[in-house]
């Protein structure tokens, strides 16, 4: 299995396609490399392509120290498997609590990247701050020391967004429900304690592709944001999705990503093999 040791734990990640420019794919909580499933067989056909799960995530392996998930850990993670693989420059996508790691290696480490893509994150972690959000959490993180992920993956949620199947709201439970507790509260502790990209920013000079989806309530302010601070970031708004279009919506998930890929490197026939 391809897996990858590192100082506490294994990571699980996967390579595809033969050629052309790496890009390197990044999800968010509670996911795990199968977000990225549409963009993964479209991209094989002309990039190198990476996917990894995060430490406490997927088949990766959870650290039981809850104190090691941070967002800085997980850049280091990624670019430790980045090198592993044998990737000099590469396009960095990343989801969510992806981007926040994204902006941790693009503010650290510029000179590998060949573009950068923000998708349905922000500067800092709002949510946490919020505080009938932290209490439903907080509650959440007892419950799943008491009794276990499947319990918490059993809990009610919010309807989905209207392009999300059936099919994979079942499967993000059935996820859920198979994740390592450290990882569900490691992983939100990296969250609450990031410090954040707001007076980092500036050191952005990587080409920026700023991504959400118009109904993603929580988020849109914070990408909005990023867009108008990371500098000559392109904004794209994909209508009628929430806060996962990579899945929601993949066909204009992917056409913006190859559009930014053309532009970030130059190459038109990019823009004609995603049409």
């Amino acid at each position: 299995m391809p897996h990858l040791r590192l100082a506490d734990f294994e990571m699980y990640h996967e390579l595809h396609g033969g050629r052309g420019d790496a890009v390197v794919l990044v999800h968010g909580y509670t996911g795990d490399l199968g977000d990225w499933r549409h963009q993964t067989a479209d991209l094989a056909r002309d990039h190198r392509v990476l996917v990894m799960d995060h430490r406490g995530h997927g088949r990766s392996s959870a650290p039981c120290d809850r104190a090691s998930y941070t967002i800085e850990r997980m850049a280091e993670d990624v670019l430790a498997l980045v090198d592993a693989v044998g990737f000099e420059r590469f396009h960095l996508v990343g989801h969510s609590m992806g981007g926040m790691v994204a902006q941790e290696i693009a503010i650290g480490a510029p000179e590998r990247l060949l573009s950068l893509v923000l998708e349905d994150t922000g500067h800092d972690f709002p949510v946490a701050r919020i505080e009938a959000v932290r209490q439903i959490f907080e509650a959440r993180l007892r419950l799943a020391d008491a009794s276990g992920m499947e319990v918490v993956a059993a809990l009610p949620t919010p309807p989905p967004p209207p392009h999300q199947t059936a099919e994979r709201t079942a499967e993000a439970r059935a996820r859920l429900a198979s994740m390592a507790v450290d990882g569900f509260a490691g992983a939100w502790r990296a969250l609450c304690s990031w410090r954040g990209t707001t007076p980092r920013l500036h050191a952005i000079r990587t080409p920026t592709l700023v991504v959400y989806g118009e109904l993603d309530a929580l988020v849109v302010a914070g990408s909005r944001w990023l867009g108008e601070n990371v500098a000559g970031a392109v904004v794209e708004a994909i209508p009628e999705a929430g806060h996962s279009p990579q899945f929601e919506r993949p066909a204009l998930f992917n056409a913006a990503l190859r559009r930014h890929f053309a532009r970030a490197t130059g190459r038109s026939e990019a823009i004609a093999s995603g049409s």
